[in-house]
């Protein structure tokens, strides 16, 4: 079959129709559109325009004209909507994530004022544990310009420094898991056997094991009785729509790199005109397909039903008509191999579309444990934001491309941190740009009043943007623990207490001010959720705050395993919160494991648990009587489920699997 028009997928199913992109729709004239404008609305108009206001006759609402002012050749003025709930609730959550930089930002201005012997600032938040600041240990906090002003409104960011902080002899401790296996303490602790055989591997051994895996397969599982050369445009429009919506009803909420309107309204049309030609949008469409096989392999391992607009109460996870699609190893090679087809001929492209190509094949490689080649993708996505930010042209981050362009900026570089620091892999440069970079509003696309832009809105949508700018300050409180903490000096006070305490002060303010909707109680069950995005947003909020906790408390942990002689009673609480955060981390547990293919950095948290299973033994083993009475109360059975869990993703990734072999030594 060859391409199919707009009225051919119309006429198969009205569902289908409504997904059939306007830009599709090419062989309509001008008779068909007068008609159109003439026929009986049955909406009532939001913002109507001046002239149609004026008139007191129904407005379609039509961008850049309406229907009457284009059929009339008039002038066409539309006055400035109003904010919405939606927007004020957005301007909140924005404003709450810059109260949290600004706090930092005074708080290290007054710490490097004072090592200076200057005057502290004058402002504090009454809140804030800081109003009486001890002199702080020499060296520990980096400048005020590294922490930077809050994001800029518009305008293009300029490169921003990121001096290192000087140590003063102190020790720079990883922030990698895997680096625990370097501790001095750990290799006298556990047993030989377990240090042997990781002093046999190199020392990067997770990188030399994924860099030498073989790469993915290149051939293409055609489906039954299809053309090769044909298969993609035979795809009925049904099919394509039901594998785009699992993609957006699960990685995309998420991982909000696409707009789901402008994907339906403008990529697929334009995929789809071209028969999925050698162009961008082809490439973007065949990734988005890619990720719904996985989507739907998610939706099955939890027992979902799949998204529908009439969905069945209480029903499980049924098997579509079209299930042999994402029968693949791994699910959706067949449409991630015809993506990669396409790429290489526009290799020399560096916008945002591509940019966006880059960063959800990132995030297949991901989800299918390849952390080596989502690192080259990742890179490759930071080099296109890079490109754009690098040119002389300003970017108006108010505009829907310029909010794009910043949700790009961040997903990208939210993923690079994590894979950068557990393999201390080389940075792209991205995070140069990171103090200037605005956050995200989730501007809408510019859109008509038609039938498609009503069902393309989601009622959840709101509930994910907060859920992703939660994320997103989260990883600024993260950098900052790293930054300030992560230094071991054989003395007492050292981290610093008050800096700690302000550290956890941040958090709490951080878990405080999500919206209603993300809040979280320590008991919740986060299974109870209506779709496998709701079980993963609610399980990452609360893990990503008990992983904060857990990192806190590391750099006390490292000082009481090496110099317990200066590690103080209240260092030891330290570590007692520290490893009562390392507990029970909802990602790692029920539904989430469950739906191994939706789980996002499953190697990171693979990663997180291979060095919380050295940790907790080799403090359950330490001489240190007062190190071994910090051991929460269930831990043995916390290390049972970690170690599941890095059993069970180890089938699809040497590395992990190597990581589980050295476990089992312990």
């Amino acid at each position: 079959m060859t391409k199919r028009s707009h009225d051919a997928s119309a006429a198969s199913s009205r569902s289908d129709s409504a997904a059939v992109p306007p830009s599709h729709v090419t062989n309509l004239d001008e008779d068909r559109e007068d008609a159109a404008i003439k026929k009986a609305r049955t909406f009532m108009a939001t913002l109507a325009c001046d002239i149609c206001r004026a008139r007191k006759t129904r407005c379609d609402e039509d961008r850049p004209k309406c229907g009457y002012c284009r059929s009339m050749s008039l002038e066409c003025v539309y006055q400035t909507p109003r904010p919405t709930k939606k927007d004020q609730s957005m301007s909140v959550a924005i404003n709450a994530i810059r109260r949290l930089e600004n706090k930092v930002e005074e708080l290290t201005a007054a710490i490097a004022s004072q090592a200076s012997h200057r005057s502290p600032p004058a402002i504090y938040d009454h809140r804030s544990p800081m109003a009486n600041i001890s002199q702080p240990s020499p060296g520990l906090v980096q400048t005020p310009h590294e922490y930077a002003a809050s994001p800029q409104a518009a305008s293009t960011p300029g490169r921003s420094s990121y001096p290192i902080p000087e140590t003063n002899g102190a020790v720079k401790l990883s922030f990698s898991q895997h680096g625990v296996t370097s501790w001095p303490a750990v290799q006298q602790i556990l047993p030989p056997e377990f240090v042997a055989a990781r002093k046999a591997l190199p020392t990067d051994y997770i990188i030399d094991i994924e860099t030498h895996r073989l790469p993915l397969p290149m051939h293409i599982d055609y489906p039954a009785r299809s053309n090769p050369d044909l298969w993609l445009t035979e795809l009925p429009m049904s099919v394509v729509k039901a594998l785009a919506d699992a993609y957006f009803a699960v990685f995309h909420r998420n991982t909000p790199v696409l707009d789901k309107f402008h994907f339906f309204s403008s990529t697929l049309g334009l995929a789809m005109e071209s028969d999925f030609g050698y162009n961008i949008e082809s490439c973007l469409v065949l990734i988005v397909l890619a990720l719904g096989c996985l989507a739907v392999k998610a939706y099955e391992e939890g027992n979902f039903a799949l998204p529908s607009r009439h969905p069945s109460p209480n029903a499980g996870f049924v098997h579509p008509e079209w299930y042999e699609l994402v029968l693949d190893e791994p699910a959706g090679l067949k449409f991630f191999n015809e993506a990669r087809k396409r790429i290489g001929f526009l290799m020399s492209l560096n916008n945002l579309s591509t940019g966006q190509f880059y960063m959800l094949c990132t995030l297949y490689y991901a989800q299918i444990l390849r952390p080596i080649d989502s690192w080259t993708t990742v890179n490759r996505a930071a080099m296109c934001c890079m490109s754009i930010l690098s040119r002389k042209e300003s970017i108006d981050f108010e505009q829907w491309e310029g909010d794009m362009f910043s949700r790009l900026f961040w997903n990208t570089l939210m993923y690079e941190t994590i894979i950068t620091q557990e393999l201390d892999l080389p940075l792209s440069g991205l995070l140069d740009y990171e103090a200037d970079m605005p956050i995200p509003k989730f501007t809408l696309c510019p859109r008509p009043k038609t039938s498609i832009s009503g069902l393309l809105v989601d009622d959840d949508d709101s509930f994910f943007n907060f859920h992703f700018l939660a994320q997103a300050a989260h990883r600024i409180i993260l950098t900052r623990i790293r930054h300030n903490l992560y230094l071991f000096a054989e003395k007492e006070g050292h981290p610093s207490p008050t800096l700690t305490a302000e550290m956890h002060h941040q958090l709490e303010q951080w878990r405080t001010n999500l919206p209603p909707s993300l809040q979280f109680s320590n008991l919740e069950d986060t299974d109870d959720a209506p779709s496998p995005a709701h079980v993963i947003a609610r399980a990452m909020l609360r893990s990503r705050y008990l992983v904060a906790k857990f990192h806190i408390g590391r750099p006390f942990l490292y000082k009481a395993l090496h110099a317990p002689a200066q590690t103080t009673d209240s260092e030891y609480r330290e570590i007692q919160k520290g490893l009562q955060g390392g507990m029970y981390w909802p990602t790692t547990m029920g539904l989430c494991v469950q739906m191994k293919t939706a789980l996002p950095i499953k190697f990171g948290w693979c990663s997180q648990c291979f060095g919380q299973v050295l940790l907790f033994n080799a403090v359950a083993r330490s001489s240190d009587a007062k190190l071994r009475e910090t051991l929460p109360n269930g831990w043995e059975e916390w290390v049972g489920i970690m170690m599941a869990l890095i059993e069970k993703c180890g089938e699809d990734s040497p590395g992990i699997a190597q990581d589980a072999e050295l476990l089992r030594l312990i």
